[in-house]
């Protein structure tokens, strides 16, 4: 995959989450700090978009919580021209069918990107998070975490990917999932890490499921 292509898949991504979103947070500065904060609960879904130019700093986080069969998603993106972009996205959810996903992605030209994404379910939901950070010279550090149970009616999984591109700079990814399930058994769970320009890339996956069938797996590639 090149990078132009893996930064076209992103901003696909993140346009479609705009269009769909139920609440959306922007804040845009020339050169201050852009703050913007999405959150909310049930049924929700979120965005959050902070971008600053000239050397300036975004910060994006949005929150979701879904409970009682409810669904969280949303998705959570900063950008900065020659700045410092932080974007954190997160999502809770719980109880019979509930849903929980979080995307969040950091994007800078020359200076300091990071992302994070995390997603958890309880009951029998599923969780998915997805995190990219990209600084074309700069610093990129991505981290993505997906956590399921489930427990006596069984369930599980988790998917979780982190991507960090950079191009003559330095960057660092980190992806987790954990799904467990027990009695009713079933419990996927999923990790990888995609590395494009140089660093570090680190994925784990544990699963357990008690009840029959378990799946786990662990990648992550640097070219």
């Amino acid at each position: 995959m090149s990078r132009l292509a893996t930064f076209a898949a992103l901003l696909v991504i993140v346009t479609s989450q705009f269009a769909h979103a139920q609440v959306t947070a922007s804040s845009f500065s020339t050169g201050g700090t852009a703050r913007a904060t999405a959150s909310g609960r049930g049924n929700v879904r979120l965005n959050a978009n902070a971008a600053a130019a000239n050397g300036g700093t975004a910060i994006a986080s949005m929150n979701g919580s879904g409970r009682y069969g409810g669904r969280a998603t949303g998705s959570s993106t900063a950008i900065a021209n020659g700045g410092y972009a932080n974007s954190r996205g997160t999502s809770n959810a719980r109880g019979w069918g509930a849903r929980s996903n979080a995307d969040s992605f950091a994007v800078t030209q020359g200076g300091v990107a990071i992302s994070n994404a995390g997603a958890n379910a309880r009951g029998w939901g599923t969780a998915n998070s997805q995190s990219g950070a990209i600084s074309m010279g700069g610093v990129a550090i991505s981290n993505s975490q997906a956590n399921a149970r489930g427990y006596f009616g069984g369930q599980g999984i988790a998917n979780s990917d982190a991507l960090t591109v950079t191009n003559g700079g330095w960057g660092v990814s980190n992806s987790r999932a954990n799904a467990n399930g027990y009695f009713g058994g079933q419990a996927v769970s999923n990790a990888g890490t995609l590395n494009l320009g140089g660093g570090y890339a680190g994925a784990t996956a544990n699963g357990t499921a008690w009840g029959g069938a378990a799946y786990t797996d662990a990648y992550h590639y640097v070219p």
